[in-house]
């Protein structure tokens, strides 16, 4: 008998718990790379971006500027709480990028009024 000629019936089921169980870990999995990489896709398009420079882009964003790096900062942070080997190709763009923060969006604020 081939996998083709069995029925539904004589497939065993996968007990509730053990479907539910799987789903979270396959979620967890999912959301944890994703957000890893956007950290990384974040960190290379903004220093590597061969369109613009990292101040063009600051001014670019103007208020938004802060935010965006306060919050890829945080998300940093917890993601290289958990496993930082994720987003070592961002750091290594980065460095030390806190204080790069200020000047970047303070110099952004001051060009575009906001």
């Amino acid at each position: 008998m081939g996998v083709l000629d069995n029925s539904p019936a004589n497939i065993p089921q996968i007990p509730a718990k053990i479907r539910i169980a799987n789903r979270l870990r396959n979620q967890t999995r999912l959301i944890f790379n994703t957000i890893s990489q956007a950290f990384n896709d974040g960190s290379e398009t903004f220093w590597n971006n061969p369109n613009a420079s990292p101040q063009e882009i600051a001014e670019a964003l103007g208020a938004d500027a802060k935010e965006i790096f306060e919050l890829h900062y945080k998300l940093g942070q917890l993601i290289g709480s958990v496993k930082p080997d994720s987003i070592s190709q961002g750091l290594n763009l980065i460095g030390n990028f806190t204080g790069m923060i200020s000047p970047i969006c303070s110099q952004a604020q001051d060009r575009t009024g906001i």
